[in-house]
Formats: structure tokens, sequence, C-alpha cells
């Protein structure tokens, strides 16, 4: 179990054991430029700080800094509040067995506003399925019209690649006839699988926020 802090309740995690295959290069080692990419992100990221993806992006800079800042576009620069952001990135997590994913955004998650009832409920690993995303965490979000079609989106585009005509557009009404917050949940389901590639590569655990 994870202490919650900031008033938020415990929660369980399943990666603080992993031993990382590679956590980026070591601060001694750091080139200016990698320096000064680290700087910007714990800046930008007080609470999380170099945790996740960003050891071993730091490795390539030409590839950590836009990485950076995409994270930070997806993260901090939708329209879409922090509990719609966070019920997006666990689903992902939980659909690529990205368990430090999904331990690292459980806090945040509970942080927003989202329930451990409901962050429970969502299938994980071999469990995932829309399906199971449809009997299992849809009821939970029921009193949200626009949550449940958030959710049922990012369900169905992380098992089938694909979006059917019918769920685009009983997303898109939901979301008021915007596509353009259907371009940003989509992108933050990209970003968020290339941030759980990056996890599952190289072993990153979760760290408890001191």
């Amino acid at each position: 179990m994870a202490s919650g802090g900031d008033g938020i309740p415990e929660f369980p995690t399943t990666s603080e054991s992993f031993v990382p295959r590679y956590n980026g290069p070591p601060i001694d080692e750091m080139t200016d430029e990698q320096r000064a990419i680290r700087d910007d992100i714990i800046r930008t990221r007080p609470r999380t700080g170099i945790s996740g993806p960003f050891g071993p992006w730091l490795a390539v800079p030409d590839i950590g800094r836009p990485s950076q800042e995409l994270g930070r576009a997806c993260r901090y620069g939708t329209t879409l509040s922090a509990r719609e952001s966070e019920l997006i990135i666990l689903l992902t997590g939980a659909r690529h067995k990205a368990h430090a994913e999904f331990d690292i955004h459980q806090g945040e998650a509970l942080r927003s506003g989202l329930t451990l009832d409901i962050i429970s409920a969502i299938p994980r690993d071999e469990d995932f399925s829309v399906e199971r995303v449809q009997s299992d965490l849809l009821p939970l979000l029921a009193e949200s019209e626009r949550d449940v079609a958030i959710a049922h989106f990012t369900a169905e585009l992380l098992e089938t690649s694909t979006i059917s005509e019918e769920t685009y557009q009983a997303t898109l009404q939901a979301v008021g006839d915007k596509e353009s917050v259907l371009v940003e949940i989509t992108s933050i389901i990209g970003y968020y699988t290339y941030v759980a590639y990056t996890l599952n590569t190289f072993n990153i655990p979760f760290v408890r926020s001191k």
C-alpha cells in the first residue's frame, strides 16, 4: 500500500519492488543539454520529478525534450479536467500492463476526485476489454454521461486501435460536439501508451513521494 498524503486514502501498488533495467544517465555523467532538460522536468513537475519514463528518455535529448513537452501539453494543456485525464491515463496503463504507470497515476487520480472504488473497478492486464470496462467501470461513472463516453471511447481505442462510427458520434455528442476534445483524448491515450512502453521496457518502478 502506498501512503496517500494530501488527505487522499492509501492505495495498493504493484510495481514498487521492480528492479529497473535502466534509469537513464547518472547525474554526474550528464551533458549540459541533459541537465537542462532534467532541470526543466523537475521545475514543471514538482511532485513527480524525474520519475517514470523521464530517466531513460534523458539518454537521448532529441527524444527527451519533445517527449517532455508533449507530456506537458497532454497532461496540463487540454480542456479536459484533471479527473477526466487521469481516468484516461489509468485505462491506458491498465491495458498495456504498465504497473508503474498505474501506480504513479493512482495518487494523481485520487487528488483529481476519482475514488478508490472507481480505480479498483478498472480491469487490468489480461482482464482488460471493452466488455469488462462496460460491466465493471461504467456503472460507477453513470452520473456523468461525459465520463461514460470518455471511458468507453478510451477502452475501445485501446482494445481495437480504432473507433467505430457509433462510438465516435456518441462521444462527440457527449463532449459538446467539439472534435478538438476527441483530438485531446486520442493524444493522451497515444502519449501514455508511449510512456507505458518505456516503463515496461526498462522495468521502471513506482517510487513514493517523500
